[in-house]
């Protein structure tokens, strides 16, 4: 009886996941309406310059790298025992990548569960590394935000908090905590873009590891709003949100449009590259 229960409620949570991730997606595009409406754009056109491109380039970068990263973590949450060469799961998480800004943001999940089945992976093995990502996104990027936190008041506290983290990673190198390791280091990479970007066109004396703080938890309310592809306009909602009133609206806007351009960008260098390297068998 119970479990006839849990099976009506499934579809009736569905939807209502989906009507409340839409609303969270509406607000969000609302709230950013908004701030460029009464945006002075003379504003914003004053913080294009060359250190500014420069720096959505070196953001591009590191947002390429950090999903080489997420790559390896997941390809050692999915097979651990090496069956399959790293180069074939590489792309089929890079072809992932490239389709998780379609509707919906499932089909990256999808398209890994279709390819590592042909790759003669286990469905139960994709299924639960899929949840494992999702967990380990959640605890990773909060982690790598309290760092950046941690940075902003105690710049040595923090980086002895790397340096024991990395060393506890190396020295019990199972297959679970190298995969939390990697996600840790990405998303450290995620938030170095930010702060790249916030040096940019921020004024002098802002703090860039509490930005960088920030947009991890930008990312995160992105990342858990189902209805939002790659957490579009959720994220940049998030952000100006959190950024809070000591920046500079057109500043935060100028870093806020930046970053989804780097992330994109980082995305599409990544998935290209890597899919230009071995093409689809």
């Amino acid at each position: 009886m119970a479990d006839l229960a849990a099976g009506a409620w499934t579809p009736v949570l569905g939807r209502l996941a989906r009507w409340a991730g839409a609303a969270a997606l509406a607000a969000s595009l609302l709230f950013i309406g908004d701030r460029l409406w009464w945006l002075d754009w003379a504003t914003l056109r004053s913080h294009l310059s060359r250190d500014f491109v420069a720096a959505v380039a070196g953001a591009m970068l590191l947002f390429a790298l950090a999903d080489r990263l997420l790559a390896q973590a997941w390809s050692t949450t999915v097979d651990p025992d090496r069956t399959v060469p790293r180069r074939r799961l590489l792309g089929i998480y890079a072809r992932g990548v490239l389709l998780k800004y379609l509707p919906g943001s499932i089909f990256q999940y999808v398209s890994r569960q279709i390819e590592g089945a042909k790759r003669g992976l286990g469905q139960k093995r994709l299924a639960q590394s899929a949840g494992l990502e999702v967990g380990f996104h959640l605890v990773s990027s909060m982690a790598a935000a309290a760092v950046f936190f941690l940075f902003d008041r105690s710049p040595i506290a923090a980086l002895l908090v790397i340096a024991a983290t990395a060393a506890g990673l190396f020295a019990f190198r199972r297959p679970l905590i190298s995969a939390m390791g990697w996600q840790i280091a990405a998303f450290g990479l995620f938030g170095l873009a930010a702060a790249l970007v916030g040096g940019a066109v921020f004024p002098a004396g802002t703090s860039l590891p509490h930005f960088a703080a920030v947009f991890l938890l930008a990312w995160l309310a992105g990342f858990v709003v189902p209805v939002a592809p790659g957490g579009i306009g959720v994220r940049e909602a998030a952000l100006l949100a959190l950024a809070g009133g000591s920046i500079p609206t057109a500043a935060s806007l100028a870093a806020v449009l930046a970053l989804r351009v780097a992330s994109i960008g980082g995305d599409l260098m990544f998935g290209m590259i890597v899919l230009a390297r071995r093409p689809a068998e």
